[in-house]
């Protein structure tokens, strides 16, 4: 895609975001988006079919955009993802829309469904760190990371905006001990 082809798709999936957080997804409409976004209705069909488009985009989230390459323990790598996940809740509308988009495509046929996607990108440096003996033995990769992305999706509901940096480090400093070995412990 060209620069402004790529730009404008930004710009309209960021106000579909910020339009569907603040109106619902059944009360936001194309209009109000091409309004606020300062595009022409053209544009959005350019590059989403309709309304269901763009949910779809919003709903491929990559929850690893912006995290640099794994260097040290695969926990410290873990929790430096949950504070980029709870970052972005923070700083971009897309992020926050996401896990409310993915609550509703659970009662919708034909929307995919992130959240398999979504744990198995927080399961993976879990499993890291379960074979290079940074966990507890008692621990389950795949319970925790259900439990951080149900966490991180609680904090998208939470209103208050730029909390979720701090309720995601209040959230590691009470999982961390419980789930790896004191050598392996640390948050950013």
């Amino acid at each position: 895609m060209q620069d402004r082809a790529v730009t404008t798709r930004h710009t309209i999936l960021t106000t579909a975001a910020e339009v569907i957080i603040e109106r619902g997804y059944g009360g936001a409409s194309i209009s109000q988006i091409t309004a606020r976004a300062g595009v022409a209705a053209g544009a959005v069909y350019f590059h989403f079919r309709s309304k269901e488009g763009i949910a779809h985009a919003l709903l491929g989230l990559d929850l690893l955009e912006g995290l640099p390459p794994r260097r040290g323990p695969a926990l410290r790598y873990w929790s430096d993802l949950a504070l980029l996940m709870a970052q972005r809740l923070d700083n971009d509308p897309k992020v926050r829309a996401a896990p409310y988009l993915a609550a509703l495509a659970d009662n919708h046929d034909g929307w995919p469904s992130p959240w398999s996607a979504w744990r198995a990108t927080v399961t993976r440096p879990l499993h890291a760190a379960k074979r290079e003996g940074e966990l507890q033995p008692h621990v389950q990769p795949e319970a925790v990371a259900e439990l951080l992305i149900s966490a991180w999706a609680g904090m998208a509901g939470h209103r208050t905006p730029g909390t979720a940096q701090a309720q995601m480090r209040t959230f590691l400093d009470c999982c961390l001990p419980g789930i790896g070995r004191p050598s392996g412990l640390g948050v950013s």
